[in-house]
């Protein structure tokens, strides 16, 4: 290796790293300036290793060794990228590369979010060779289907085209190319199976495998951490963001997880804080507090893991940190859900109102649910950030005012009374949904809305079931009896808001959230195949038989 001299430390342009089957990873190693044995980090990236140098020499003038590793397949490195799968050998062979180099100490950290996290949990969960000694998961998913790919059966359609057919499907970025499209009308290109090909990418592999796999078969275990948490014995700091795509599932690995792991979530986007929306202009300002830097808490975390230092600053001294939005600041707790939750029920009842009062005899209420004219995603909670203005005006995560939304006909709105008192929602948010269709296949949408005295209505949490897939991720799929009245419980996914006096708490309930999930077409058949579509005639029963309502878990005041 060739060390040379850079700005405040020594400094490797590019190690070509041996994996077991020969393949070389590119990597730039970044040391302090003093000769010596020193703890080593670790990125590995699909993104180009380039990009992320900047953060080499902060790391060396703390006084550790940094590494930023290009993965198999991109960039500089050689191999062909088969993303997750490629992770579970890589991983720990460019640790165990590490472990035979005489500058480190025998201590190793990773960190990274999103795929940065994958190829940390998917060394540990499945690999067979070292592991790091502590780890950062952040913006994490634990399993590739649910609430990843696919999203309790819709398809998440924006994700997952613009990453396998722009972003990593082919070994440098083609997301410039992005610029060149009407995003919303290639978005409606049907069928989704050929969307590859009518953008351009030609016939993706990856893209179309995850095609062949609607359900959450075996196909999905290489790309799950899910019944493997027992492996995790190294100290891990978990970073999510409640305006993510995976607050709840990192939540589950951190309870299943053993001990000496914390999680800190804030009021941020997929490795982002808020960002303006598509007119430049911010829905919430959650204040000075709730800035996202991670580098101080990755910092924060391996100087108390590696080096004995004090640094709760970002970190706090309980298990758990979270920012309650609506009051916007840092609490620590020791549990999740909070052992002092009450889950309470609110009802869903006639002209719009959402009530703690269960109904009786109510008729219910009406929409037509049209796939040609889908209710437009309008911020949110998901993993797609400020990464490529081409988009901006199509698809960003946060809050935003869903007022334009809430004017459509096919967009249903319950209300509470303005609040008499703060009242905080910290948990798991859940909608218990009695619903008929005159389709053999549709979706139905929640999504929780703070109402602002102003009358701005800002989201907090949502989430989707498909029809067929409404008995569990597990179950075989079903289409259902047109007109027939069935039960859906849609996982809108965890927060923490406090809805303050003079607000009022709101459920939206429609069909569509495009492009972020695909449209169901309404015909029963495959929708990544067919390009039919029906209007759906929905009805949201609520009455004494059929009591739809939301479940929130209230957080009790003091």
């Amino acid at each position: 290796m060739i060390v040379g001299r850079a700005r405040g430390c020594r400094f490797v342009r590019q190690a070509m790293v041996p994996m077991r089957d020969g393949v070389r990873l590119a990597s730039s190693i970044f040391f302090p300036e003093a000769e010596g044995r020193y703890p080593v980090l670790l990125v590995r990236r699909p993104y180009n290793r380039l990009s992320q140098l900047d953060e080499g020499e902060m790391w060396a003038r703390n006084g550790y060794i940094f590494i930023i590793q290009d993965t198999r397949g991109r960039y500089d490195s050689e191999g062909e990228f088969n993303p997750f799968v490629q992770e579970i050998n890589d991983t720990p062979d460019a640790i165990a590369w590490i472990h035979r180099q005489p500058w480190c100490d025998g201590r190793v950290g990773t960190m990274g979010p999103s795929y940065l996290s994958w190829v940390q949990t998917l060394g540990v969960a499945r690999g067979d060779g070292p592991v790091a000694d502590a780890i950062i998961p952040t913006f994490a998913p634990c399993g590739g289907w649910q609430r990843g790919f696919y999203a309790g059966g819709p398809f998440s359609l924006f994700l997952t085209f613009w990453w396998y057919c722009f972003d990593v499907g082919s070994k440098t970025n083609n997301g410039e190319v992005l610029r060149l499209y009407d995003i919303a009308e290639l978005c409606r290109r049907l069928p989704l199976r050929t969307l590859d090909i009518s953008c351009g990418a030609g016939e993706s592999r990856l893209y179309r495998e995850l095609m062949d796999h609607p359900t959450c078969d075996a196909f999905w275990e290489n790309f799950s951490i899910l019944d493997r948490y027992d492996r995790f014995t190294m100290p891990t700091l978990h970073i999510g963001g409640w305006y993510d795509y995976y607050p709840a599932p990192m939540f589950e690995m951190w309870k299943k997880m053993p001990a000496h792991h914390r999680i800190v979530i804030g009021p941020w986007g997929h490795h982002h804080g808020l960002e303006p929306t598509a007119d430049g202009h911010r829905a919430l300002d959650f204040g000075p507090a709730a800035v996202f830097e991670p580098l101080r808490l990755y910092l924060n975390w391996f100087n108390r893991v590696f080096k004995g230092i004090p640094a709760p600053d970002g970190l706090g001294e309980r298990a758990v940190r979270i920012f309650v939005m609506g009051g916007n600041q840092w609490r620590d707790e020791d549990e999740w859900p909070l052992a002092r939750t009450r889950f309470t029920n609110f009802y869903l009842r006639a002209g719009g109102a959402l009530s703690l009062a269960q109904p009786k005899t109510e008729p219910p209420d009406r929409y037509d649910y049209d796939p040609a004219d889908p209710v437009p995603t309008r911020g949110g909670n998901h993993s797609i950030g400020p990464w490529n203005d081409a988009y901006k005006d199509v698809i960003w995560c946060g809050p935003c005012d869903q007022r334009p939304n809430e004017a459509r006909p096919d967009v249903l709105s319950y209300t509470t009374e303005p609040l008499p008192a703060d009242l905080e929602v910290t948990g798991p948010v859940t909608l218990r949904l009695w619903a008929a269709s005159s389709a053999r296949d549709t979706d139905f949408v929640g999504r929780l809305v703070d109402v602002y005295p102003d009358g701005r209505a800002i989201n907090i949490t949502e989430g989707v079931v498909r029809a067929r897939y409404r008995r569990g991720a597990g179950a075989r799929p079903e289409l259902i009896e047109p007109g027939a009245v069935m039960e859906y419980t849609i996982d809108l996914q965890v927060t923490s808001n406090v809805f303050l006096k003079g607000h009022a708490i709101r459920l939206e309930v429609t069909s569509s959230n495009f492009p972020l999930w695909d449209r169901n077409l309404n015909t029963g058949e495959n929708p990544n195949t067919s390009s039919t579509m029906q209007i759906a005639r929905q009805a949201i029963w609520h009455d004494a038989a059929h009591p739809s309502h939301l479940v929130l878990p209230v957080i009790p005041p003091g």
